[in-house]
């Protein structure tokens, strides 16, 4: 994404996340938009992000911004450069690695809790793949990134934990910068069709083949993004 689009997210962010922030408005929720835009793809890794901008955007003070960037710091999403301000962090290969590290025990934990879910909720993961498969045949493929995400958030969401859902959501951020660092079609074509493989097997509970498809996606998507660095 070119600098003025990104510029030209930020401007309007508030209208288009239908939020507008009054004085009563926390850091944590500047932070949480600006995190979900990371996830959506709107704001990849390098993108500046303006203080006075921001402050305009969100109609908040120049503390509310600067206490933002700090939690998003220690979220590892933003970082400081000494004369250039904050910019959407760019990832390294440890990076990458220490975050499939992370994802690994979780997703893994959620298809043996997926034994507990709703038919419903197994279903919803289906329906993540058809959206996915759409917006792969029209070439969009930054939705794609998107339904992708959102297909493994909710798979973790099948664990039934609130604090496990809300620490993934700032996992899911930092995939975002990590599968910017590969062209999206070559990155996403091999994986829909698995995801697929895996919500069908979980929606006929054979979580023992779900679990072996996992874990050997998961690890090809790690090799495929750390070769994108190299």
């Amino acid at each position: 994404m070119s600098e003025e689009i990104a510029d030209a997210v930020l401007q309007q962010v508030g209208t288009a996340a239908g939020l507008r922030f009054d004085r009563t408005s926390t850091a944590e929720r500047v932070a949480d938009v600006l995190r979900e835009l990371i996830i959506s793809g709107d704001l990849p890794p390098g993108t500046p992000l303006r203080e006075q901008q921001l402050v305009t955007s969100f109609e908040v003070s120049r503390n509310t911004i600067r206490e933002a960037f700090r939690l998003l710091g220690r979220e590892r999403l933003v970082v400081y450069h000494l004369h250039r301000g904050v910019a959407v962090r760019r990832l390294d290969e440890h990076d990458v690695h220490d975050i499939y590290r992370t994802r690994r025990p979780l997703e893994l934990m959620a298809i043996e809790y997926s034994a507990e879910a709703s038919e419903a909720s197994l279903v919803a993961l289906l329906d993540l793949v058809e959206q996915a498969e759409a917006a792969a045949e029209a070439g969009d493929w930054k939705q794609v990134g998107t339904l992708n995400i959102a297909f493994h958030q909710h798979l973790v969401e099948l664990i039934g934990s609130e604090r496990i859902s809300s620490f993934f959501r700032v996992v899911d951020a930092e995939l975002r910068l990590a599968f910017a660092l590969v062209e999206p079609a070559e990155l996403y074509t091999p994986f829909i069709p698995r995801n697929r493989t895996i919500a069908e097997l979980l929606v006929a509970g054979d979580r023992r083949a779900a679990a072996a498809e996992l874990t050997a996606y998961l690890d090809e998507a790690e090799a495929r993004i750390r070769a994108g660095l190299r």
